[in-house]
């Protein structure tokens, strides 16, 4: 069964190309993905953890609630970036 495809070229003319020939992984590339997603529980774990804990060491030292809040807002901001950077690869 032939499929055809089709592409654009520089003047955004539709124009028939050949057919898209993936390059298949290797075992090393499989497994480096696979740990990839293995520890994808720190990516997103370890910066909410780290705000926290930086928020409650604030406002210990200086009395003031609202760093327990930015410390959550800062973690969770770093575990969306750290999403998103895993995503994008």
């Amino acid at each position: 069964m032939n499929k055809e495809y089709f592409a654009f070229d520089k003047n955004l003319n539709l124009k028939k190309s050949g057919a898209i020939r993936h390059k298949k992984k290797t075992k090393r590339e499989n497994y480096f993905s696979l740990a990839k997603y293995f520890n994808i529980g720190y990516y997103l774990v370890t910066p909410l953890i780290i705000g926290v804990f930086l928020g409650f060491f604030l406002r210990g030292v200086t009395r003031i609630e609202g760093f327990v809040v930015g410390g959550i807002i800062a973690g969770a901001v770093g575990t969306f970036y750290n999403l998103f950077k895993l995503t994008k690869e």
